[in-house]
Order: structure tokens, then sequence, then C-alpha cells
């Protein structure tokens, strides 16, 4: 039997897609489900707009009612929100050398617990730097910066490697080809759903394979964020 392959496109400051990967998670611990999951900044910082931090942060908060009332019975979404919405372009260049680099699994939890338990800023070339230095190192990335010294941007906040540059540039393009909006899942080669419809989707994919019950009183539980 062939396996079930799940494309998810998403933004590491999204709810719906942080649903989406909290999903995901559960989907790849399935020997016949593999997750390839690909970033994109949905909502990227550009020069000639005003940034308004607390519009950003008051949107993010808005929407997490929706986002909750997709959750299944006992299903966990932990998050703490901080008053601080980033954005995620240093996050992405990280990803996408840490996907080159084979280790894309660990890289992506840690950004998006990183965001969601701790509040931090993802758009930090520092912080990006600090915090995936280890997975890094871990990888085969054949180049110095990320091999030895686990470094996942440049001081700017951009990709090291050509291919990480490619592959951040390819996803943005398959995404907007897609239509554009997060979290984005094509399962096998099938039509695309995206945004709540993704959700969705995932839920199915979900109870299809007996991975919709949380009885483990251990286990996280929903959390509400702080004002």
């Amino acid at each position: 039997m062939s396996r079930t392959r799940l494309t998810i496109w998403g933004d590491f400051t999204c709810p719906f897609s942080y649903l989406a990967w909290r999903r995901s998670e559960d989907l790849a611990a399935d020997a016949d489900v593999e997750v390839d999951w690909r970033a994109v900044e949905h909502d990227p910082w550009h020069h000639l707009r005003p940034v308004d931090v607390t519009d950003r942060f008051t949107a993010l908060h808005d929407e997490m009612p929706r986002v909750t009332a997709h959750l299944m019975p006992g299903e966990p979404l932990p998050y703490t929100l901080k008053g601080h919405v980033p954005f995620t372009g240093a996050a992405t260049a990280g990803y996408a050398e840490a996907y080159g680099a084979g280790v894309a699994v660990p890289v992506r939890r840690a950004l998006f617990d990183g965001f969601w338990r701790h509040g931090i800023d993802l758009d930090d070339a520092r912080v990006i730097r600090t915090l995936l230095a280890d997975d890094i190192r871990s990888g085969s990335s054949p180049t110095e910066l990320l091999r030895v010294w686990g470094y996942a941007v440049d001081v700017t906040g951009g990709p090291i490697t050509t291919m990480g540059w490619h592959l951040r540039r390819d996803w943005w393009s398959q995404w907007h080809e897609l239509g554009g909006v997060v979290p984005t899942l094509v399962v096998d080669d099938g039509p695309a759903s995206v945004g709540e419809d993704a959700l969705t989707r995932l839920a199915a994919e979900m109870r299809a394979r007996g991975l919709d019950e949380w009885d483990d009183p251990t286990r996280e539980h929903s959390q509400h964020p702080a004002a």
C-alpha cells in the first residue's frame, strides 16, 4: 500500500497553520503518512507599509476563537500570546536551510513552539541563530557555516545557501499559485484545501486513522491567550 503524502504550506505565526502543524505531527506518527511542510510568510514586512504592532496582535487575538472552534473533543492547542506578532522572514529562511539539511522536523517544532509557547521574535536573526543552532549542526548540510557553526540565517535574517534561497522562493511561488491562503493542504496529487477547509481535511485524515482521541490525562490541554 502506498503512503499518503500531505504537502502543507503554512506560516509560523498563523493560528490556523499552528493547528494544522499540530495535526500534521500526529499524522506523521502513522507509518502510512508522509508530511512535507513548506514554510511561507503570508504577511511579509514591506518598507512602504506602516507597521502597527497593536493591530497585528489584535487581529491574531481575534482569530483564535475561530481556530479553537475547529478543535476535536479533547484536542490540545497550548498557546500563550504575549502582545507581539513578529514577521517571519528569518524563521522561514532558517526553516528552508533546515529542510535542505534534513532537519526540518525538529526545526519546525522549535519555531512553532518558540512563538506559540514562548513568544519569541521569529524575525530576529540573532534569535533564530541561537534557537536553531544545535539542530542545524546535527543536519547534513555540506556548508561549513551550517555544519560547524550552526548558522541557520545570515545577519540580515536571510538564507545562507543558494539552496535555501531557492526553496523559499519556490515554496512561495507554489503557494501563490494554489491561492495564497495559509494553511494550504494537498493530499497526494489531489486538489488543494485552504484555510479552515485544510483543518477540516486534516481532521478527517486523523479520524480515518483513529488518531482523534486524547485520553491520556498527562497530555496537554488547550490554553487561552494572555491579554
